[in-house]
């Protein structure tokens, strides 16, 4: 991950393409999909989440590199009024009286 000019997302496209890499779904991930729908969440991955898992699982990246790709793709996707300040003005650690 030492491709400083690169966005997450053109790293983790050229990293599989250089390696023939291709996501895969596989039945722990359907169970995963069930268990969280039975949760009452929804979890719904693009393209390039599901790449950085298939990354992993084929031994190209570590753990590690694996939520720094995750947390960099999606800082670099996401719109900024859906991360920083939680909706209640909390701020982590405060406790309430």
């Amino acid at each position: 991950m030492n491709d400083i000019g690169l966005s997450a997302k053109s790293y983790v496209i050229d990293l599989a393409a250089q390696h023939g890499i291709r996501y895969q779904e596989t039945p722990a991930d359907r169970l995963a999909v069930v268990a969280t729908r039975l949760a009452g969440d929804e979890v719904v991955t693009d393209e390039i989440e599901d790449l950085i898992v298939a990354l992993k699982r084929a031994q190209l990246i570590t753990g590690t590199q694996m939520v720094e790709l995750l947390g960099r793709y999606l800082d670099e996707t996401l719109p900024v009024t859906s991360r920083g300040k939680p909706e209640n003005d909390a701020i982590p650690g405060d406790v309430l009286e």
